[in-house]
């Protein structure tokens, strides 16, 4: 089990779907400031990923080898790298008032550039997991 799970309890991440135009406006600090948030490429997170699991060498699991294969993948990085992940006080997931609360304020804000908000659950029945081919034969 992963943390995600083992808690009991539901988390949630909210992930900004942008525009080569994004920047990071005042008003957008300003926000994540407050709630001690920051953003992330999920490109740039996936790569984080693979890079802790080569260093722990726990490579030889499914997510792993998926994540691997997305980030080699020229169409996928281009997709990842305009996606932004919500960090709050430096966690992936978090409870779902705050989720709701800062994607709330984000629309507020009408940034041009976020053309979408997406709020993911931990809940791995609602999340895309790893294709067959990369899952352990037993």
């Amino acid at each position: 089990m992963s943390y995600y799970t083992d808690h009991g309890e539901i988390l949630y991440q909210i992930r900004l779907n942008v525009n080569k135009q994004f920047t990071v406006n005042e008003d957008l600090n300003s926000l994540l400031e407050v709630h001690d948030a920051s953003l992330i490429c999920q490109y740039d997170a996936f790569v984080n990923f693979i890079n802790e699991c080569e260093s722990k060498d726990e490579t030889d699991n499914p997510l792993y080898k998926w994540t691997k294969e997305t980030i080699e993948d020229k169409n996928k990085k281009i997709k990842y790298k305009n996606i932004y992940s919500v960090l709050i006080n430096k966690q992936q997931v978090y409870k779902e008032e705050i989720a709701d609360s800062i994607i709330n304020k984000i629309e507020e804000l009408n940034i041009i550039s976020v053309e979408s908000i997406d709020k993911f659950d931990t809940q791995p029945k609602n999340n895309p997991q790893p294709p067959k081919k990369f899952r352990n034969k037993t």
